[in-house]
């Protein structure tokens, strides 16, 4: 593997170069790559040198992330120099059939850990003091994160209750057992707030303002940062939180177990929330979303300004993802002027659920 010294001075197109090679040599790359650019007829060390040549893989097989051995992503060369370091994770299943991933342990503090720090140095969110996430464990990457930025953030492990998001969402909403669900929910928080010291929350934004509303207000008053993510939080849900959270620093993320998380950097009401990548391991664009398919669309990117369909590629080196259809459409923004080391890429205003004939925009507790 390449020195960490050598990969942090190393141009966004030097990076695909180092993980083309990586991923596509036909003995040590990922079986997976191997196989795609031989359907294609690519010669990955000729037609992929940049980020923009990416686009010749053309959109991502998400059922391949579904059906498919972890193994199969996962170049040779670094299984073969030990499996201990990889986390295994499973999505929740949002968006269709639950979809695998692998992070190798320092790729994961890249992903989930060194964004949500370095945005939290920059709006002040409390160090030091307690935490409790309401969320998924199990085979779900965030609760992994979650004490992960907690101790990051100089704080003990957090205080957890555990979350399923796959049950919530096979309760019918409205229904008497859903609604017995989120009792359950609240129920366990509520024992942890009145015996604990806790200074940060981190749910989803319908859990905390359902939670919110059935809590004391000394008890939220001593609440000093709140960390949501999960699902799109609107800024009528968000002004709610913090009428119920008044000395709370508040700090959205957006992401998913595949690639890691994006951080908030900057909230207007009129606008809504402005999520940024960090580092450049994540390479976001945003493509038209008007009539055609996926790999139509790939290749019409929307101008600054414009709302588009997100697409996301991951390039690290325990698992290569490339040109991934999210559910989500944004505003495209350029990268920040002001942000700090790291915040490079263009970045996403306002996210929304797309909606469409065939589906509907992901509701509920999770």
């Amino acid at each position: 593997m390449t020195s960490c010294a050598a990969r942090t001075s190393e141009t966004p197109d030097q990076r695909v170069r180092r993980l083309v090679a990586l991923h596509f040599h036909p003995e040590t790359g990922s079986r997976y790559w191997v196989r795609r650019a031989a359907r294609l007829g690519l010669s990955p060390q000729r037609d992929l040198q940049s980020e923009a040549d990416l686009l010749r893989l053309g959109p991502m097989d998400a059922s391949a992330l579904a059906d498919r051995a972890v193994e199969e992503f996962v170049p040779a060369g670094v299984l073969a120099g030990g499996r201990a370091g990889l986390v295994p994770v499973e999505t929740g299943g949002t968006s269709g059939r639950p979809k695998f991933a692998v992070h190798r342990r320092d790729e994961f503090l890249q992903a989930f850990v060194a964004p949500f720090v370095a945005a939290a140095a920059r709006c002040g969110f409390p160090r030091e003091v307690n935490w409790l996430f309401l969320g998924p464990t199990g085979p779900h990457v965030i609760g992994q994160a979650a004490r992960a930025c907690a101790e990051a953030m100089g704080s003990m492990g957090p205080f957890c209750v555990d979350f399923d998001p796959r049950w919530a969402r096979a309760l019918v909403e409205g229904s008497f057992s859903r609604t017995r669900y989120l009792q359950h929910i609240e129920e366990q928080a509520s024992r942890v707030l009145a015996a604990q010291e806790i200074g940060v929350l981190f749910a989803t934004p319908p859990v905390l303002a359902s939670l919110g509303a059935k809590v004391d207000p000394p008890c939220r008053q001593r609440i000093r940062g709140i960390h949501f993510g999960g699902m799109c939080v609107t800024s009528q849900l968000r002004a709610e939180l913090a009428e119920l959270f008044p000395n709370a620093v508040m700090l959205s993320g957006y992401g998913n177990t595949l690639f890691g998380m994006m951080p908030e950097l900057a909230y207007d009401p009129r606008h809504g929330i402005d999520y940024f990548p960090h580092g450049a391991r994540l390479l976001v664009r945003l493509v038209e979303m008007g009539e055609g398919g996926e790999g139509d669309r790939l290749g019409r990117p929307v101008a600054t300004g414009r709302r588009g369909q997100v697409v996301v590629t991951r390039l690290d080196e325990a698992q290569l993802i490339v040109n991934m259809f999210e559910r989500d459409s944004a505003v495209r923004l350029p990268p920040p002027a002001d942000a700090g080391p790291g915040f490079v890429r263009d970045g996403l205003r306002d996210v929304q659920p797309i909606v469409t004939e065939r589906t509907k925009p992901p509701g509920g507790l999770y």
